[in-house]
């Protein structure tokens, strides 16, 4: 397994930028490259548990996912089945004078073939890092097209 940290800051208030992140529902709206559909399969005040199409590193796949949502500012993802089966995501949402410090610690685990291919780990750390950076120019876009929407 192997375990890092992503951070970056982002201009949009953290209240918001929460609300989009735990909005599991509009991932596909909100980045449609990656994320095909989304169904939600069980739900709860505080989980959900979700069968997503998502498209990665060229290949798309089904995966079934956790998601808890602690307010103010925790989200935790857990993949539940597929290619990294047991890989988790703790998402931080902490204020800054910028607007939000967005911090996600992750248990990277793979699983099958998956785990003997050496330099996998290093291209998953690089893709992950620019899909965050694409997430935060998504939501800080979809944020400013609320507030003329308002």
């Amino acid at each position: 397994m192997k375990s890092f940290t992503l951070s970056r800051e982002c201009s949009v208030n953290r209240e918001l930028i929460f609300k989009i992140s735990t909005n599991v529902e509009n991932f596909n709206k909100i980045m449609p490259n990656y994320f095909k559909s989304l169904t939600v399969l069980e739900e709860s005040s505080s989980q959900k548990i979700v069968l997503e199409k998502i498209s990665f590193l060229g290949k798309t796949l089904d995966v079934k996912t956790k998601h808890v949502v602690l307010p103010p500012n925790i989200h935790e993802v857990y993949i539940l089945s597929g290619p990294l089966k047991n890989t988790s995501f703790i998402e931080n949402y902490e204020l800054s004078s910028l607007g939000t410090n967005i911090t996600i610690s992750i248990n990277l685990q793979l699983n099958g073939f998956l785990k003997f291919v050496p330099f996998l780990n290093k291209i998953l750390i690089r893709k992950m890092s620019h899909v965050m950076n694409e997430f935060i120019k998504c939501a800080e876009i979809y944020s400013k097209n609320l507030s003329v929407i308002d």
